[in-house]
């Protein structure tokens, strides 16, 4: 699945304490970068990259880093569609299969993001924190918007079509008419919602992927949803013995309001303006960003001066 990893002897090199789940799609340049200010002994990234991205440029750019692993098996994403989540979750099994118990959390991220934090700080954070699930989850049933609890009582035909060409129409049309029938919930799930940049523990990775690998009518289910990378996981440890090891659920934000989950941040300081572009925006993020670790979104050709604050900044603290 993943180029092969560098061999290592015991007592040769540092074990791996953190693993990033990277999901890129485009920009190779900002993406090298990234990889770079995250680039350290103990970390290791697992990058899934759209199956209609060239993969050349993007190796091109981490040629010099050995613990960027790309996954072979790659899936062509759709833009609300089910194979977010399988992207996630294949990605997730490589990493499992690649680093051993020394590694504790697995933090998803995307090619568009960028640390806010120098890299000692983030070991650091999760070191503190061994068993803290940093999921966020709002109770989706009992939001009362109805935009929301349709995501799963309607059907959605996310993977047919890209998102912006001209089958999306008549499929938008299909859509709305399966309303008609609204899906039937399953019993006992208390479905939740939330930002898909999580942060989970290696326990609870490898419960997510077994349930999901296992429990056939729950994916199923969730193949029609309409964006399940913001709630499958999020149901996933709602319903677990690691739902304790989280937050509690929350009271529904509305994120119908321009920049979407912005309120749902993990371990990101997300903002409602995307892309961030000038050096006062990221100041900003900076001074209230608190314990966040991450941001996004960022692109190589409008965020230099952004970038370069986050870079001065890290390498201050």
């Amino acid at each position: 699945m993943t180029r092969d990893a560098p061999t290592q002897e015991p007592g040769q090199a540092p074990a791996i304490r953190l693993a990033y789940i990277v999901l890129a799609h485009s920009d190779p340049q900002l993406f090298g970068r990234l990889m770079h200010r995250l680039s350290h002994p103990e970390v290791a990234a697992f990058v899934h990259l759209d199956k209609r991205a060239p993969l050349a440029p993007f190796e091109d750019q981490v040629r010099d880093l050995p613990n960027v692993h790309f996954l072979e098996n790659r899936i062509h994403v759709m833009w609300a569609g089910f194979s977010q989540v399988e992207s996630t979750l294949q990605t997730f099994e490589t990493a499992l299969a690649v680093t051993d118990e020394r590694c504790t959390h697995f933090v998803i991220i995307s090619g568009a993001d960028y640390p806010l934090a120098s890299n000692p700080e983030i070991l650091d954070f999760f070191a503190k924190r061994p068993q803290q699930q940093f999921i966020r989850r709002f109770d989706l049933m009992a939001s009362g918007d109805s935009h929301q609890t349709w995501r799963v009582r309607g059907r959605y035909f996310r993977e047919w079509a890209d998102r912006f060409t001209w089958k999306r129409r008549p499929l938008f049309i299909l859509e709305r008419l399966a309303r008609l029938i609204p899906r039937r919930l399953p019993t006992g799930v208390r479905f939740a919602t939330g930002s898909n940049w999580v942060a989970l523990t290696r326990d609870c990775v490898a419960y997510c992927v077994n349930k999901a690998r296992t429990d056939h009518a729950l994916i199923d289910f969730f193949r029609p949803a309409f964006g399940p990378d913001e709630i499958f996981l999020h149901t996933l440890v709602e319903n677990s013995p690691f739902r304790d090891q989280a937050t509690p659920i929350e009271p529904y934000v509305d994120i119908s309001k321009i920049g979407g989950p912005f309120a749902y941040g993990n371990v990101h300081a997300l903002t409602p303006k995307v892309p961030i572009t000038t050096a006062a925006e990221a100041e900003a993020i900076l001074a209230s960003r608190g314990e966040k670790l991450f941001t996004r979104k960022l692109a190589s050709d409008r965020s230099e001066a952004a970038l370069a604050v986050f870079d001065k900044a890290a390498l201050e603290r």
